[in-house]
């Protein structure tokens, strides 16, 4: 409207309007101006504002996309330590403890092997030692009839009994054992062959044989029951069978002993030996 106003005192001003139609048209066109410009100020005042305000939104709005960047960043390097703190970290102890028991389990089998080879090698060692105590312990084996049939040429019966009692005295006693079962098998009707036969039982007995030695002393008892070996031969099978835990047997055979020769020193002695085992005195008859 004001531009429109402005345009017709233009117009007067240029036609041969008169000058105080001129004047006050130029009064009103100045007044019109100075209030354009001050609507053009206020226009531009009120643009500049809103561009400020628009600026300071823009930059708010900046600020806020940089703290949500940032905090984007904070929030992608906690996870990323949590994750690594909560799956990592633990999948690494998990792999440095399964490393560890690979090599414990590694020891242990190696620990294993070696223990199997060496009971193997202990199993080997009872085993020899059970066979050599079942040589040990095996009755002599008969004379063959090689040696039934006499003893070889040089050897006598004297030389033979002096060496198997010079063997069993030096403690070789399994050499004495075959020599005395030779002594017997060739010389088995002579004078020292129940001495033979009861140093066989007394070899048994000295080797923790009893069985073996109660076997021995009722072959000196069977066949040579009239000999200086009798009284001795009953009292070691006495104690054989007390050894062997048979207490009635072993009181059997002492009271025996002392029915039969109650002044002789094997006598004594099993006096003695019935006392300890039971326990009262053996009165003499």
């Amino acid at each position: 409207m004001r531009i429109l106003f402005i345009a017709a005192a233009l117009l007067l001003l240029c036609t041969g309007a008169s000058r105080a139609q001129r004047r006050d048209a130029l009064v009103e066109l100045g007044r019109d101006v100075a209030l354009l410009q001050e609507e053009v100020r206020l226009m531009n005042k009120t643009q500049n504002e809103r561009l400020a305000q628009m600026e300071e939104m823009l930059k708010a709005m900046q600020e806020q996309i940089a703290a949500a960047n940032r905090a984007l960043t904070v929030l992608d390097s906690g996870l990323k330590k949590r994750l690594e703190e909560s799956m990592v970290k633990p999948l690494s102890g998990v792999t440095g403890k399964v490393d560890t028991l690979s090599q414990d389990f590694g020891y242990v089998r190696e620990t294993l092997a070696e223990i199997n080879t060496r009971l193997g090698k202990l199993d080997q060692r009872i085993a020899d030692l059970e066979n050599t105590i079942r040589l040990m312990q095996a009755p002599p084996s008969p004379p063959s009839p090689a040696a039934s049939s006499g003893p070889p040429p040089g050897v006598s019966a004297r030389s033979l009994y002096d060496s198997a009692l010079r063997d069993k005295m030096g403690g070789n006693f399994d050499l004495a054992l075959k020599e005395f079962s030779d002594y017997l098998a060739w010389f088995g009707d002579t004078e020292m062959a129940p001495n033979a036969q009861y140093y066989i039982g007394e070899i048994h007995y000295n080797q923790q044989r009893y069985e073996e030695a109660v076997e021995a002393f009722d072959r000196v008892l069977e066949a040579y029951p009239k000999n200086p070996k009798t009284n001795d031969a009953r009292l070691m099978k006495a104690r054989a069978l007390a050894q062997l835990g048979r207490r009635a047997e072993a009181e059997q055979e002492f009271r025996a002993l002392i029915k039969a020769a109650p002044n002789s020193d094997a006598a004594q002695r099993a006096r003695a030996e019935l006392q300890k085992l039971t326990g009262a005195p053996a009165r003499k008859k």
